[in-house]
């Protein structure tokens, strides 16, 4: 090291002559220097260790605490959930008591009005019953009253008895007497019953052996006409043949060249309603029976032609279908041209079908 300038001179060979012992220790120092800074470092990196293991431990405790407190909070947390669930329960039980007692309330409510209205009920019927035991005595006394009364009159009826019973004695001595008087009319009667059926089954003969003449008396008669009505009976045939056959071949029946006449029939609540026209006078006129008939016998006799005669049921007329058939049939067979007889032939007197007599035989 140079004294003047107070430094070691760390160069090499800077001092060849200088002695060499001043060597190592310059190399001890700077080793020395070395070593210390190792050991600062040493002890630096140990006391950072130690406090990363301190750290470290902390750490560890303060997981372990954690983990510790986190399986406490785990089992708090599951103790208030089953503490939850049992207060949910007992929140449910409550609510469904409360239910209960809410309508056991509303329950003993109703229970309560009816009995009231049940009360005011029996307070209504009390009052009836008192005011019915009021009117029950009141009948209780007239009725006592009445039982005396009666008790008087049957005391009096009593005596009344005795005077009958004497006169039903004799009554009843009249009856036996009356009793006997109808026994010998009985036997009378049956005596007369006798009498009349013997008299019966005699009249009974008679007229038997009456019959039996007069059938005989009959069958004589007969024998003697039948010659006679046998001529008479074969023209009558011989004439409805020959009606029946001209009616097979006459034309159909037609209004042409015959006076029109129109006849409306109905009925309204059981009463018959006849209406009358004619082509000359077409306004109907409402008319009955007889002066319907009348009036059809005047055309009649005045149109040599004959009558067309019409007859118009209306809609709802209130007829039967027998009804409106007999009536049609009668006023044509009566009055229509189609349903008169054709004058018979000259030679015939027979009278002729409808009743219209033929033109005599000259």
């Amino acid at each position: 090291m140079n004294s003047d300038q107070g430094f070691i001179d760390l160069r090499m060979n800077a001092q060849e002559g200088q002695n060499q012992e001043s060597f190592w220790p310059s190399f001890t120092d700077i080793m020395t220097v070395v070593v210390m800074i190792f050991m600062i470092a040493m002890v630096v990196l140990l006391l950072r260790n130690i406090e990363l293991v301190h750290k470290l431990r902390s750490t560890m405790e303060a997981e372990r605490e954690a983990m510790e407190l986190a399986r406490s909070t785990g089992e708090e947390k599951e103790n208030i959930s089953v503490r939850l669930m049992t207060a949910e329960n007992e929140l449910a039980i409550r609510r469904m008591q409360q239910l209960e007692l809410e309508q056991t309330s509303r329950d003993q409510k109703r229970l309560i009005a009816s009995q009231t209205d049940q009360i005011g009920r029996m307070k209504m019927e009390l009052e009836r019953l008192t005011q019915s035991k009021l009117q029950l005595t009141v009948e209780r006394r007239s009725l006592s009253e009445r039982l005396q009364r009666s008790n008087e009159r049957v005391q009096s009826l009593q005596q009344d008895q005795q005077s009958l019973g004497q006169e039903l004695s004799s009554t009843r001595e009249q009856l036996r007497s009356a009793r006997d008087q109808l026994a010998s009319i009985e036997s009378d009667v049956a005596s007369l019953q006798q009498l009349q059926r013997a008299t019966r089954e005699q009249l009974d003969s008679l007229q038997q052996s009456f019959s039996e003449q007069a059938v005989q008396l009959q069958q004589a008669k007969s024998a003697m006409r039948s010659s006679g009505f046998e001529l008479s009976t074969l023209r009558g045939e011989y004439d409805k043949l020959k009606v029946e056959y001209e009616r097979l071949f006459r034309p159909a029946r037609s209004p042409k060249g015959r006076y029109q006449v129109f006849v409306r029939y109905s009925k309204t609540d059981g009463t018959a309603k006849i209406e009358f026209a004619t082509e000359t006078h077409p306004n109907y006129q409402t008319v009955n029976r007889s002066q319907l008939e009348q009036r059809l016998t005047e055309l009649k006799a005045a149109h040599s032609n004959g009558l067309y005669i019409k007859v118009i049921f209306p809609e709802n007329s209130g007829l039967a279908y027998n009804e409106a058939w007999k009536f049609t049939t009668e006023l044509h067979a009566a009055y229509d041209y189609y349903s008169q007889p054709e004058p018979p032939a000259p030679d015939l007197p027979e009278k002729g079908e409808g009743g219209v007599a033929p033109a005599p035989k000259p």
